[in-house]
């Protein structure tokens, strides 16, 4: 992989992350990047991180409503994504899930039927 290549997969990394579960621990941002990485490995939602984060109303990188962000909160989850996805710093804490919700939001429909992998913090992973 050439670096502009991984400049754009961690920046996209980055900002569902960001986006996701910026101000929860480390553990739910790991979490939540190894959502985005099963998601690439699984082909459901493409082929390139981007595609996995810009698919259709997946990430809430698509919300309109964002504040502004916090360059050095963004920088530092840019930081995790290479500590977790290029250094394999930290070990996958959702095994194989696919989908995650915040447990004060109902979950959607779709998630009906999934089997639980795991609950971190406020995050819920199937």
């Amino acid at each position: 992989m050439d670096m502009q290549s991984l400049e754009l997969d961690v920046a996209c990394y980055a900002t569902a992350v960001y986006h996701e579960v910026n101000t929860r621990s480390l553990e739910e941002k790991v979490g939540v990047i190894n959502v985005i990485r099963n998601r690439l490995h699984s082909g459901l939602w493409g082929y390139s991180v981007c595609s996995v984060v810009y698919a259709n109303n997946q990430f809430a990188v698509q919300d309109q409503s964002h504040s502004p962000v916090n360059e050095k909160a963004y920088l530092e989850t840019k930081l995790l994504v290479i500590d977790t996805i290029v250094h394999n710093k930290y070990a996958n804490p959702v095994a194989n899930a696919l989908y995650f919700h915040d447990d004060s939001i109902p979950p959607k429909k779709v998630w009906f039927g999934k089997r639980k992998k795991t609950h971190i913090g406020r995050m819920v992973f199937y």
